[in-house]
Parts: C-alpha cells; structure tokens; sequence
C-alpha cells in the first residue's frame, strides 16, 4: 500500500516516501511526542496477513532493536495500526553505499575506514547470534559525517516475498533447501541452499569490500544463474595492487574473506575487523628522504598467540602506534652515523612473524613464523617476495634463528620445554642438537661459539623470573655460565670480547654488558623504562635496543666503548614506524637493520558454562576496541570484574560491569607508574589484592575500588600473584625466584611462612587459585628453568604438593564443589576441566574467538560465567637500510 503525506500510523504522521523494497516502502515520519522524524517501513499486505511470518519478523526485529550498536541502524519499534504492520527505525541523513558506488571506486583508505565500521556492527550483531545473511551495498548507509549504518539487519530474513524477489531470507532455524540472500553476495553454501552460519556475512563482506576497491562487482553474469555459477565455481578478477594503489594485504584481506570454503575465511567479524584496523594504522613503505611515502599496512589474519615464558603476556606493550618515520642525524659522515632510510616491510605470510635475524651479506632474513600451529623458520631474500621454509621438523617448534658470522651456518632454538640450541647449514641442512636447554643463540665474532639464555621472551613485560646466560662451543660440548643472576636475550660484541644482555630486576628492566669469560657487569641503561633486546652494532661503537622511553616501544642506539661503557646518551632509531618495535638485526657491513614490529589486543570474552554438565554456551566478547585488558577476578555478588591492563608504561587495575549486570562503566582504579597485576576481590568485594612492583621489587598489595586505602600487604622479599584465601583471613604468594611459596594470615603479623612441600619431583608448584573449602591450592608446576610442566594441587594439611596433569598451562582455577578445576592449554585454544580426585580430563567443547593469554582468567562464583582475555596478534619483519 503507498501512503500520502498527512496520513498517520499510530503515533506517527507520514512525510514523504524514502523508497521501497521486497518487503514494503518506507517514509520519512514525524514523531510528534519525542520531536523526532523516523523512518518507516510499511510491510506488504502479504506479509502482514500471514500471522506465523508476521510474529517471526517481529521477534526477529525486537532482537536486532536490542543490539545498540553505532554502526547498526536503531529499530524503535514494530507496530501495527489498522491491519498495517511497521517497523520505526532510525532516520538516517546519507546515503547508501550503492549511491555512493555509482561515481566509481572508493579510494582504500577510505573503503577500509568503511569496512572496518561493517564489520564492527556485523561483530556486534554476530555477539548476540544474529546473522545478516544479506549483506550489500544497498543494505548499508553512509551518514553526511561518513559514518556506516547497517540496514536491515535481522529484517531482511523472513518471510515469502514471491518468487520474483531477488533478496529472500530466513530466520536461524530456517531448513536446508530453501535460497537466501542476494545473487552476487551470497556465499556458495547459501548458493547451495545449506544451512549458514556467521561465516556467510565474512563472504558478503568481502564481496563488498572488493566492490568499494575496483568499483565493480567479484561475482557477474548475465543471469542470476551465471552468478551464482561464479561464485561456485570462479574467483574473482585479482586486485591490481599497484594500480588500484593497495597494500598485498588488503587484497589477501579481501581474497580471504572470499574463500569457497567458510573454515578458510576469516571465522569471526572481531578477527576481521582487528585485521583491518591494522590496516589503518600503519605504513607498508616509508621514507624519511626528501620523496616520502607512504601506503597502508596490511598484515595477514591474526593467528594464535605467543606462548612461553612464567606469565606470558601475549602482546603486551602492543597498543601504542604512530605514523611518523625514522631519524638518525643527517649527514655525510661514516655509514655508522648516517641516518637510516628506506623502511620497508617485508613479510607477508598469513601469521605472527617473529625473531629476525640478517645473513652476513644482509641478502636474506630468516625469521620465525607460526604455521599449521607449529612454529617454524622461513628465510627471504631482501627485496623478494617469496618466504622459504628451511626449518620445519613437524614434531618440533623452532625460533629465534641466528646467522653465523661466516655466514655458513644457522642456529635456533626449540621452543618447547626447556629449548634446546641446535645448528644447522645456512639452507636449513644438516641439524644437530647442540644443547639441551637454552633459547636465543648469539654467535661469537668466530663462529666458533654460541651464548644463549634459559628463559624464552617474546614480550620483556612478562618477566617474572630468572634466566641465566652461558656459553657453548658450536661444535658442542658443556655449556659454559657466564652471568650469575638474570641475563636474557645475549649478543656478542664485534670484538668478542663482551656480551650485552638484559635484564629483570623487580619489574625494571635494564642492560649490561659483561666479559665473554665472566666476571662483573657494566650498566649500559638503568632506568625505569623498559629496555630490551639489546645487540652490538657491527663497529661495536653503539649498542641498539627496544625501548619505551620514548612513549612507545621504539629502537633506540647509545655509543659505547670496547669495555662497553656508555659514552653518550640514548637517542631513538625508529619513531613509531610501526607499533612495538624490537628483536633487531644487522647486516655484516651495518647497511642494513631488520626488526620486528607487532600490534595486538587483549579482549575480554564471556563463554557460559553449566557446572553441572560441564558444557560451555557460545562466548562473546565484552569489549572490541583494541586495548590490553585481562579479567582476572569476579566480585562475590556477580556484577563486577577486575581487569588489569598491560602496557610499556604502566599496569593499571580496572573495575566494570559484568554481563548481564547493571550497565555501568569500566572505572580505573589505579593510574601511575607502578605495574599492578593480577587483581582479586576481598571478600566484601570492596576491595582488590593484587601484586605490584610499586616499591622497586614485587610485593602484595591492597586498594579500595575507589581507589583509597592503597597499602602494602606483607612485609617479603618479593610477592607475585597473591591468592586470597576464600575468608580473606590468609594469603599465599610466589617468590620472586618462582621456586618458594609463602603463607601469612591477614592482617600479617610478622614476616611470613615458607610453605613445604611444594617440590614434585625436582619442579615447583605455584598457586594461583585456593579451594572454596579452604582446603587446598591449585596451580602451575613449572621446572627450575620456570617452563611450566603441568598442573598440580597442593594439601594444606599434609604440606604435600602433586602433579594432576601434564598439559602446559598457567592459571588453574577451582570450581566451587572444591574438586575440579578449569585451566586453558594448548597455547590457550584449549579449555579443560579436571577433576582433581579421579583426574578425569574433559575438553570443554567451545569455539573460542581467540586464545586466551593462560596465566589469569577469572570464574563467577556461581560457576556460571568463565572470563578470559582474548590475545590477537600481528607481527612482521621490516628492513630499513643506511643511503
């Protein structure tokens, strides 16, 4: 039916017809009781008379209207007024999307702007398990401020609307057998009428978004039977990179998305949307000569997260990023002084890329890449595009690759376990074990040895304990210790007489260099930013690291001397060319550096789950936006979490609501320098215990949620991840070495107890979860080199600790009958739920969006909600060279 102007339904008068689709027409309303005008859409009298399709539409649009969401279009309300049934939305001042395409092609920054926006409001609605199912560009809206509504989410589904009708749809529980969607955006298992998921919309994404870059459809034919042929059958015509002036990533980007089969596209809108937002942030190529440029970043899909290493914070430090170049002094003075040029990123495999390190002749990089869920090293030619496996052994995970000075051999580590340094040729040929233990090589200037490190880093911030430097003849033999207390991540000097490394020190993290033979070390930094990764520079006048004394994670350089005395002060090499950088890498000549740059988030996420069955409910994230927060603590009443932030910086603690609580905002509840970790609630729930490294050194703490009454706990050494007993009368506590656990009752009343018994077989047990009952402690066993081992469970009565699993894992959390626990595995894919007595062990069977970071994650205390923080990564390797 077409209503004139003046005519009213209900409460609305109608202004003027906006337009009319398979459904109805819509009118551009007032609403006279809020001074408001809307947008109506008036249903066909078919689908008004028919009262099953009718009740479906209205339930399937009141769930869309409880989405809220800034890039979904508002649903106010679905009416009827005299045998007519409408839908009021909200008025939107713009145009669609397919308007917007009639002039052409989108230009890229400004299509990913819109993607991003896409697929943020399809992520939301995907939360709440509605699919859109028909998503194009006549179904989204570009506001005047360039701002993208979502249209007809959950009300293009339904209903009849006659065979002539290009655009059909179905509710969730729609059969198999029956079209939906619209010809040219359909998946091809819509194509095949079989039952979609979520992973349908990632296609029509893709469809669109190729449509904004090229300014014509993927998927064409004469017929709509040539068009769903195509997307069978054919892909669609490649993006020209260089013409179309994209990134190779945006185009794998939207070939990913396009993929037949929906386990190879992207598998949530969050991941998406993470991939994209990367896009935006960074540069592909950057010049700090007189011809800059720039073009956007693209990195792959995020793969899983880093794993390793006592509290492995999966990408820590990884938020911070800026658009500027690189400087270093300009000038015609010797190559080392010159400034750097040309920063170009060179790795484009679809994962985390880590570890670089440059062949002598500064021709190739090998670095460590993520495939298959084993880690494996790749090389490339500088200036090439192809990345080669030349270590992939199937039952190992390799890392931290290392050219030979000589340029002959290659060494790495086993990532796994305590490591292990093996040698192999230049190719990859003939590997043979070195060491049993150990993690990043750094060769001597002779090739003849290798000092190497007990503890694997991916992230400095995750620190908490101790590793030890040695040396070992590359030809094999006993390892040689060279460094008494911490020393991580080694590089030898030029002149091999030196070795710089860094360090751990009560949260601070700082460089030394000491004497290849031993003997007493020499600060290079020592100060409160973070400072990592350290290597000589070939003329052994400078030594570069990661740092953030700058803002964000940059490199930085500091003339030295042979002795490896400072003799200058710090000046940066990079200036937020990309977020994080570290790990850098010379070439023989200094011509060349080749770094690793990373960006990433912690998300916190909700999965359901039924104590009584054992069965998780599907999760959905609380929070998109990338930043680093992780759930560590449930209040006793349900309705608030505790989170901690991870940053360079600082780590804050954060309170918010919890899902399904009263709405509420996330409100910070500490903000300074100190690093504050692993929050938990006092039993009155008006409190937080956590640990911190407020004084120099970690120690448990106490702060009100409002922020007051900040005070130190007990008077130790050392205190990290302090569990609270379930009456807040009593605290256990890991020491600083990760080998001693300590007790005291609350309000302390003296130095507190060393527990006994927390020895299994030659490996500590660590807390980090007491039984409801009081009765006993669950928690991490890890070795003496802090690689956990498994999980185990410790009696408070006996004073005995045992092992209960073996899977890899960190944070073990109680349920509340004080028998099972939850802890995540698998590198946080996986979640497991053990019963500590008959030590059955049961995969929980959950789609998780992301891994989680393992060490913290928080339970309700009725068991019905588990917390976790989400870990996405992306990581590359870049070059920069001297001009």
């Amino acid at each position: 039916m077409s209503l004139t102007p003046g005519t009213r339904l209900g409460a609305y008068e109608i202004v003027s017809p906006l337009g009319a689709g398979g459904m109805g027409e819509v009118y551009r309303a007032r609403d006279a009781r809020l001074d408001r005008d809307v947008a109506i859409k008036v249903l066909t009298e078919s689908l008004a008379k028919d009262a099953t399709a009718l009740a479906r539409f209205e339930r399937e649009a009141m769930s869309v209207a409880r989405l809220s969401h800034p890039n979904i279009l508002s649903i106010y309300e679905f009416a009827q007024d005299a045998g007519t049934a409408f839908v009021v939305m909200e008025l939107v001042d713009g145009e669609t999307l397919r308007a917007r395409l009639a002039s052409g092609p989108i230009p890229p920054r400004k299509a990913i702007a819109y993607a991003l926006q896409i697929a943020k409001g399809i992520g939301a609605a995907h939360a709440r398990g509605i699919v859109h199912r028909d998503l194009k560009p006549e179904n989204v809206m570009i506001t005047r401020d360039d701002l993208v509504k979502i249209l007809d989410f959950g009300l293009a589904k339904p209903i009849d609307s006659g065979g002539g009708d290009m655009t059909r749809g179905a509710s969730m529980a729609t059969s198999a057998g029956t079209v939906l969607g619209t010809f040219g955006y359909m998946a091809p298992e819509q194509v095949r009428a079989q039952p979609v998921d979520h992973r349908a919309d990632m296609f029509a994404f893709g469809a669109v978004l190729y449509e904004m870059l090229t300014g014509h459809r993927a998927f064409r034919g004469e017929t709509a039977a040539d068009t769903m042929t195509a997307i069978l059958t054919k892909d669609p015509e490649d993006l020209d990179t260089a013409r179309l002036a994209i990134s190779p990533g945006l185009e794998r980007t939207v070939r990913r998305c396009l993929e037949k089969t929906p386990e190879l596209r992207f598998q949530s809108a969050n991941d998406l949307a993470f991939a994209l937002e990367t896009l935006s942030t960074g540069s592909a190529t950057i010049s700090t000569g007189g011809g800059a440029q720039a073009s956007a970043l693209t990195p792959a899909a995020p793969v899983q997260a880093s794993r390793r290493a006592w509290l492995p914070w999966a990408v820590a430090a990884l938020a911070a990023i800026a658009a500027a170049a690189a400087w270093i002094p300009r000038g015609s003075g010797p190559a080392a002084d010159r400034r750097w040029d040309n920063f170009t990123r060179i790795s484009e495999l679809a994962g985390e890329e880590t570890a670089p390190s440059l062949s002598p002749d500064g021709a190739t990089v090998a670095y460590a890449v993520r495939v298959n869920g084993s880690w494996d090293i790749y090389s490339q030619r500088v200036g090439g595009r192809n990345a080669t496996p030349i270590i992939s052994d199937p039952q190992r995970n390799e890392s931290g690759p290392a050219y030979s000075p000589d340029g002959a051999s290659i060494a790495f580590h086993e990532a796994d376990a305590d490591g292990g340094i093996f040698v192999a040729g230049a190719t990859g040929e003939s590997v043979r074990r070195v060491t049993d233990i150990g993690f990043h090589p750094s060769w001597s200037p002779n090739s003849k040895d290798i000092a190497f490190s007990t503890e694997e880093i991916d992230d400095p911030a995750s620190r908490l304990g101790e590793s030890n430097l040695y040396v070992v003849p590359a030809a094999g033999g006993t390892p040689r210790k060279v460094v008494d207390g911490d020393a991580a991540q080694p590089s030898w000097a030029p002149s091999g007489d030196r070795i710089v490394y860094w360090s751990n020190t009560g949260g601070q993290r700082d460089i030394y260099t000491v004497a290849a033979a031993g003997g007493k070390r020499e600060a290079v930094i020592e100060d409160a930013p973070l400072d990592w990764s350290p290597v000589w520079s070939p003329d052994g006048k400078r030594i570069y690291f990661a740092s953030e004394r700058g803002g964000a994670m940059n490199l930085w350089r500091i003339p030295v001397d042979a002795s490896g005395r400072v003799t200058g002060a710090a000046e940066p090499v990079t200036n937020g060319v990309q977020a994080s950088a570290g790990l850098p890498s010379f070439s023989k000549d200094g011509s060349r550096l080749a770094f690793r740059s990373r960006v990433g988030s912690i998300n916190p996420v909700e999965i359901p789950f039924d104590p009584a069955t054992g069965r998780a409910g599907e999760p959905h994230l609380l929070d998109t936006r990338t930043n680093i927060r992780v759930p560590s603590d449930v209040s006793p009443d349900g309705s608030q979490i505790a989170y901690f932030s991870i940053g360079d910086r600082q780590e804050d603690l954060f309170v918010g609501p919890a899902s399904g609580a009263s709405k509420g905002s996330m409100r910070r509840v500490t903000d300074d320098v100190a690093r504050d970790r692993a929050p938990v609630f006092t039993p009155d729930g008006r409190s937080l215990v956590f640990y911190s490294n407020r004084e120099g050194k970690w120690g448990a703490w106490i702060v009100g949620l409002d922020g007051g009454g900040l005070r130190k706990l007990v008077d130790a050494p050392s205190a990290v991840y302090a569990v609270l007993s379930p009456g807040g009368d009593a605290m256990v506590f890991t020491g600083d070495s990760g080998r001693d656990v300590y007790h005291s009752p609350l309000p302390a009343k003296g130095p507190p107890a060393e527990l006994q018994g927390v020895v299994v077989d030659g490996n500590a047990f660590g807390p980090t979860s007491w039984s409801p009952d009081g009765k006993q402690l669950a928690g991490m066993v890890s070795s003496p080199s802090g690689r956990t081992q498994g999980a185990g469970i410790y009696d408070m009565a006996s004073h005995k600790a045992s092992m209960v699993s073996n899977d890899e894992t960190y944070g073990v959390e109680w349920l509340a009958d004080s028998r099972r626990v939850l802890y995540f595995t698998k590198d946080g894919w996986e979640l497991v739920l053990l019963d500590t007595v008959t030590r059955a062990r049961t995969v929980v069977s959950v789609r998780l969006p992301a891994p989680s970071t393992a060490e913290v994650f928080a339970i309700s205390r009725d068991n019905r909600s588990i917390y976790y923080g989400a870990s996405r990564a992306e990581a590359d390797i870049w070059i920069v060279e001297r001009k």
